[in-house]
């Protein structure tokens, strides 16, 4: 799904504490930094539990509200009853985000693919969905968003992005929707197209910019400089 706006969104996070580790909340926030404010930030779990205790430093860090479920026990061994619990909880936030019309994106933090519909959901109303995941999340969920972000992933060696064929496509996309008659584009406009096409960061890519993503793929893309001490980059697809 593309997004046509160039504005910056106002985006409602929630996150499933149970289903996803406290080490990626820097990541989520950073990447969800480049789409817009956000306005909203919910976390979801039972709060006796010591599994998720860590997650308070977080919390704290970036104003986000703790929401309390209450589950079997404080082990958090609360069965499907407690699971169910968060689940509702959380699906009837998003439900009354969506229907508030206040926000103009929404993300989701788990990799419980029971939120798939959810997902779903925020899409056929219009509304953007982010959702942010571990490598273990299964690829039916990934595709009920429109843009899944795995996280907990070390910089990806450029071997990796080599294998990707849909960013490469992507980024092709992206260089040849924004070039001039010689086929160049800045880099800098590629990445705008980037983020308000498909709200995706480079740091998704495990690159610091959009730039270090091209440089790490030389067979697909060739990079020039110009401007005062070469400061502006541009790239330019290669043709196979």
């Amino acid at each position: 799904m593309e997004l046509n706006s160039k504005e910056r969104k106002k985006v409602a996070l929630f996150i499933d504490c149970e289903n996803i580790s406290h080490k990626l909340i820097d990541d989520i926030m950073e990447r969800l930094s480049d789409v817009g404010e956000v306005c909203v930030k919910k976390a979801y779990g039972d709060w006796r539990n010591n599994g998720i205790k860590n997650w308070e430093e977080g919390l704290i860090k970036y104003s986000i509200e703790p929401i309390h479920i209450i589950t079997g026990n404080r082990n958090g061994d609360g069965g499907s009853a407690g699971k169910n619990s968060s689940d509702i909880k959380i699906t009837i936030d998003v439900i009354n985000t969506l229907h508030s019309g206040t926000m103009e994106c929404i993300a989701l933090a788990t990799s419980d693919s029971d939120f798939a519909p959810l997902a779903q959901e925020i899409r056929a109303k219009g509304i953007p969905a982010i959702g942010f995941g571990e490598k273990k999340t299964r690829e039916d969920f990934r595709k009920a968003f429109t843009n899944f972000e795995e996280i907990g992933v070390a910089d990806k060696p450029n071997s990796q992005l080599y294998k990707d064929k849909n960013l490469i496509k992507l980024l092709r996309n992206a260089v040849e929707s924004t070039s001039g008659d010689d086929g160049k584009s800045l880099v800098s406009r590629v990445g705008l197209w980037i983020k308000n096409n498909y709200l995706k960061a480079a740091s998704s890519c495990g690159q610091d910019s959009w730039g270090d993503v091209f440089k790490a793929l030389p067979d697909y893309f060739e990079i020039s400089y110009s401007g005062v001490n070469n400061s502006v980059m541009s790239v330019q697809y290669r043709k196979k």
